[in-house]
């Protein structure tokens, strides 16, 4: 791989990019490349198009960069390859997940030292709020209790938070089965839903 150092108007986006990078998304890689500059390269085809890399590009030229780092696909390979490299390159990081234990603790670590993880892309109360919207059980015994994980989308997410909120303020909640209230509240949603 060669690097290389290129103007930012001179790269083109893909028009066919399957990942959209919303204004959250944006905000977050802007806080990285802001905190840590650019750390790894973005990929281009030989003629200027961005293969993966889109976000970042975006990214630095809202920050008024002129110039960003950059490699080249092999010059023989065809639009399919290419096209498959791009989905590849974006699924592979999506299918991680979180260990939930070591990025609370990681997260609470940086916020100690005072830096800012809302500029990282992480909101306060990060790990309940955006891991595991149902709230962590405390690390006690529990016999009769499970943590159960979800993976949904952003706007599951507010509609989820919003019905959570609305059944943790019924007078119908039993506060006794479960320390948790995010897991009370659930259960009451779950226990009135009729097939």
């Amino acid at each position: 791989m060669k690097l290389e150092t290129l103007r930012i108007a001179e790269l083109k986006p893909d028009p066919n990019n399957a990942r959209k990078h919303d204004d959250r998304n944006l905000k977050a890689i802007m806080g990285s490349l802001k905190e840590f500059g650019q750390r790894k390269p973005i990929v281009i085809t030989e003629s200027g198009v961005i293969v993966a890399g889109n976000g970042t590009v975006q990214a630095a030229k809202r920050l008024g960069w002129t110039d960003i780092e950059a490699v080249r696909v092999p010059a023989d390979w065809t639009p399919d390859q290419v096209k498959a490299f791009a989905l590849a390159d974006n699924r592979t990081a999506e299918l991680a997940t979180w260990d939930i234990h070591v990025l609370d603790e990681q997260l609470w670590e940086l916020e100690e030292l005072g830096v800012d993880v809302k500029e990282l892309g992480f909101e306060s109360r990060m790990v309940e709020e955006i891991v595991d919207p149902f709230g962590l059980l405390k690390d006690e015994p529990r016999p009769n209790a499970t943590q159960m994980t979800f993976t949904i989308t952003l706007e599951q997410a507010e509609l989820v938070k919003s019905k959570l909120t609305l059944a943790k303020a019924s007078p119908r909640l039993i506060k006794d089965q479960n320390l948790n209230s995010n897991g009370n509240a659930l259960f009451l949603i779950m226990s009135e839903w009729e097939v």
